[in-house]
C-alpha cells in the first residue's frame, strides 16, 4: 500500500536583518557578588533582538568571562545565577568591543531560578516518583511554576485528569490512580521551594570555554519539536509541530528562511538527512513521511500508513543520518499502532511489522549491523528487536520497573544505548552479549529524552531534561561530562551535531511554550566542545 505526492514550495518568509556587519567584535568583564568577591558559573549573555539570537558564556573562578564574535549592534547583556539576583541592561558593541562589569546580590527567592531536578529530588524515591517522572515529563517538567504550583488535594487531581483528556491521542501516561497520585504530592508538599538542594557549577565542569548560542524560533502558539543539521552546508532545521512551518536557520546570522509544509496539521516531529542530501520528515497527525530538497524546494509525501499511525522516529547512522538497510528501506516506529514500518523511497511501498502487546507504543528505533531493527515502547518499559529477514520479533522488559526507555541509538559495536527518563540513567545494552548496563546522569532526578551515538568521536550524548544540560559519555572511561544550557526549563529533544565545525546542537521543545516561560521555542549550538578525554 502506498501514496506519492510531489510538491514545490517557495520559501514563505526569509527573516531579512538590518545592515549586516561581517566585524566580530569581543565583549567583556568580570562578575562580582555586593563584597566584590568574583562569581564563578554565572551565565552572561548577549542577546540581539532582531536576529533572535543569544549568545552565553560561564564566568570563570576569577570571574571573569568574554563573549566573542558578536556583531556590532545594540544587544541586552545579561548575568545570572542561581543563587544571586539577576543584572542586566543594554549597551551597543562597537568595532573594538565593549566591557562590562556585573554585580550581583546574594538572594534567598530562588523557586524560579531552580532547575526541574531540583524539585523532583525533593520527592522521596520509590515506584510512584518514577511513575510521576515517566508520566508527567513527557511534554515539559516539573520545574515550571505552571506544572509544580503548589496545589491542594482538588486542584491536582484537576490537572491530572486534563493532562490525561489533552494528551489522549499519545496514551502516555500511566495507568495511576488520579486521587491517589494527588495525595501523594500533596503529602510531600511538590511546589513548595526544596530547600538544600546543591547547585551545580557551570564554571567548574565542561561548560568553561564553550560559546552557547539560542535562537528563538516561532511564537507562543508553536512547537519546535526536533531540528537537525544539514550536512552539506552546517545549516540548522526545524520543524513547527503546531504551524507546519519547516525553518531554517543560519549559523552565524541567525537568519531564518521558513518554508510551509505542503498540507495542514501535519504534526512535523523527527528530521534526519540522508546522505544524498535529502531532508525526511515524520508528519505524525497526517500519517505521512515527507521528503524535503533543500536544493529546489521541493516536498514528496509518502501516504498509505495506517489511520492514527503517529509515524514516530527513524532508524539512523552513526553520523544522525537515515539508515536504509539492504534493500534500500528506511524503517520507523509507528507510536500509535504498535508496529515497526519499512519504506522503499523509490516506490513509495509499505511494509508494516505490527508488535507484541495490546497498545503498545514503540518509541525509539535503532538497526544493528544485522540488519536487525530494535525499537523501545516508552510507557510499556520494553526494549524489542525485530528480525526482518525472519519476522521473528522479541521484547525484553528492561531490568527496572517504570525505566521510561526514550529515543535509542546504537555504537559501531553494536552496543544500544536508551536514555531512561524514570530513573535518571544512561542504559547499555550490549547485543552480541545480551546484558544491560546502568550509568546514573551527573544530576539527580533528570528525566532524559534521547541520546545521540558520535561516530567521529564514539561517545555517547544525552540530554539531562530538568537539569539545563546535555552531557558527553565516554563509553572507554565510564566518565561523564556536563553542559549546561543558560535558558531555564531546558527540555532538550533530539542531539545533532555538526561534522564540520564539532559543534553541538539540539532543541528546547517544552510544550507548550508558556510552561518554559516563553512564548518561542529555542534552538541551541555549542561551540568548542572539548575533544573527549583520552
Amino acid at each position: 500500500m502506498y501514496r506519492v505526492w510531489m510538491m514545490t514550495l517557495t520559501a514563505l518568509a526569509l527573516v531579512f536583518l538590518s545592515v549586516w556587519s561581517g566585524n566580530a567584535a569581543t565583549l567583556s568583564g568580570v562578575v562580582t557578588d555586593t563584597g566584590g568577591k568574583p562569581i564563578s558559573g554565572a551565565f552572561v549573555s548577549a542577546k540581539q533582538q532582531i536576529r533572535k539570537m543569544t549568545v552565553s558564556v560561564v564566568s570563570g573562578v576569577d570571574g571573569r568571562y568574554q563573549l566573542p564574535n558578536l556583531f556590532t549592534e545594540t544587544y541586552t547583556v545579561k548575568a545570572a545565577k542561581i543563587g544571586f539576583t539577576t543584572s542586566s541592561g543594554d549597551m551597543t558593541v562597537n568595532e573594538k568591543g565593549g566591557a562590562r562589569n556585573f554585580t550581583l546580590a546574594a538572594t534567598e527567592d530562588v523557586a524560579d531560578q531552580l532547575a526541574g531536578n531540583m524539585w523532583l529530588a525533593a520527592l522521596p524515591e520509590g515506584d510512584m516518583k518514577a511513575r510521576f517522572i515517566t508520566g508527567c515529563t513527557v511534554c515539559h517538567e516539573g520545574g515550571s511554576k505552571i506544572v509544580r504550583g503548589p496545589r491542594d488535594q482538588d486542584d491536582w487531581e484537576a490537572v491530572i485528569q486534563m493532562m490525561r483528556e489533552s494528551v489522549d491521542i499519545y496514551r502516555v501516561i500511566p495507568d495511576f490512580d488520579n486521587e491517589e497520585l494527588a495525595a501523594w504530592l500533596v503529602a510531600h508538599k511538590f511546589g513548595v521551594q526544596p530547600a538544600n538542594i546543591p547547585v551545580p557549577d557551570p564554571g567548574e565542569d565542561a561548560t568553561a570555554g564553550v560559546v552557547i548560542t539560542e535562537y528563538d524560533v516561532g511564537d507562543a502558539a508553536s512547537w519546535a519539536h526536533d531540528m537537525t543539521i544539514d550536512p552539506n552546508t552546517g545549516a540548522a532545521w526545524v520543524g513547527d509541530y503546531v504551524k507546519d512551518d519547516l525553518i531554517r536557520i543560519e549559523p552565524r546570522t541567525g537568519a531564518q528562511t521558513i518554508y510551509k509544509m505542503p498540507v495542514k496539521g501535519g504534526g512535523m516531529h523527527t528530521l534526519h538527512f540522508d546522505r544524498a542530501g535529502y531532508l525526511w520528515i515524520t508528519l505524525q497527525l497526517t500519517d505521512m513521511v515527507a521528503r524535503f530538497d533543500p536544493k529546489d524546494g521541493t516536498f514528496r509525501l509518502y501516504g498509505g500508513f495506517q489511520k492514527g499511525s503517529l509515524v514516530h522516529s527513524f532508524a539512523y547512522d552513526e553520523y544522525g543520518l537515515v539508515q536504509f538497510d539492504n534493500d534500500g528501506r528506511m524503517w520507523m516506529t509507528e507510536f500509535g499502532t504498535n508496529a515497526l514500518v519499512a519504506l522503499d523511497p523509490d516506490s513509495g511501498n509499505l511494509t508494516e511489522h505490527p508488535l507484541p502487546g495490546d497498545g503498545g507504543h514503540p518509541y525509539g528505533i535503532a538497526m544493528d549491523s544485522q540488519g536487525r531493527v530494535w525499537y523501545t515502547k516508552y510507557g510499556d518499559n520494553i526494549l524489542g528487536v525485530l528480525d526482518p529477514k525472519t519476522g521473528q520479533v522479541t521484547e525484553l522488559t528492561m531490568p527496572r520497573a517504570n525505566s521510561g526507555p526514550h529515543r535509542i541509538d546504537v555504537d559501531l559495536d553494536d552496543r544500544l544505548w536508551i536514555p531512561n527518563s524514570g530513573t535518571g540513567t544512561l542504559a547499555r545494552y550490549d547485543i552480541k552479549q545480551g546484558t544491560f548496563k546502568e550509568y546514573p546522569l551527573p544530576d539527580p532526578d533528570t528525566f532524559p529524552y534521547a541520546v545521540r551515538y558520535d561516530g567521529a568521536s564514539e561517545t555517547v550524548w544525552i540530554d539531562g531534561n530538568g537539569a539545563n544540560a546535555l552531557y558527553r559519555f565516554d563509553p572507554k572511561s565510564e566518565t561523564f561530562e556536563s553542559y549546561r544550557i543558560p535558558s531555564s526549563l531546558a527540555y532538550g529533544r533530539m542531539i545533532a551535531f555538526d561534522y564540520n565545525t564539532g559543534d553541538v546542537w539540539t532543541a528546547l521543545s517544552s510544550y507548550p511554550n508558556k510552561h518554559a516561560g516563553r512564548d518561542y521555542g529555542i534552538i541551541v549550538r555549542l561551540e568548542g566542545v572539548r575533544p573527549p578525554a583520552q
